[in-house]
C-alpha cells in the first residue's frame, strides 16, 4: 500500500509532465542545455524515489525525466535542420 507522501509527490510531478506536452508538441523547444540538465538532474530524483519505494513518484519522475530528454533530442534536431 502507499503512503500519501507517494501520491502528493507523484502528482505534483505530474503536472510537471502535463505542464511540459506543449513544448513537446510544439514548435518551441528549450535550449538544449537547459533540457538535458534537467534530464540529468532528475535521475538522483528517480533513484531516491525507487530506494525509497514510492513507486508512483518513481513513475512520475522517470518519465519527467524521459520528456526532457526527448525536448533535447527534439531541440537537438531542430538546431541540426537549420546551420
Amino acid at each position: 500500500m502507499n503512503n500519501w507522501q507517494d501520491i502528493v509527490l507523484s502528482i505534483s510531478v505530474l503536472a510537471f509532465n502535463v505542464a511540459l506536452l506543449p513544448s513537446l508538441v510544439g514548435t518551441q523547444k528549450p535550449r538544449i542545455a537547459t533540457s538535458f540538465l534537467t534530464a540529468l538532474f532528475l535521475i538522483p530524483e528517480v533513484i531516491v524515489f525507487f530506494s525509497l519505494s514510492l513507486w508512483y513518484s518513481f513513475a512520475m519522475a522517470l518519465l519527467n525525466a524521459i520528456l526532457w530528454a526527448a525536448l533535447a533530442i527534439q531541440r537537438y534536431a531542430q538546431v541540426k535542420t537549420t546551420v
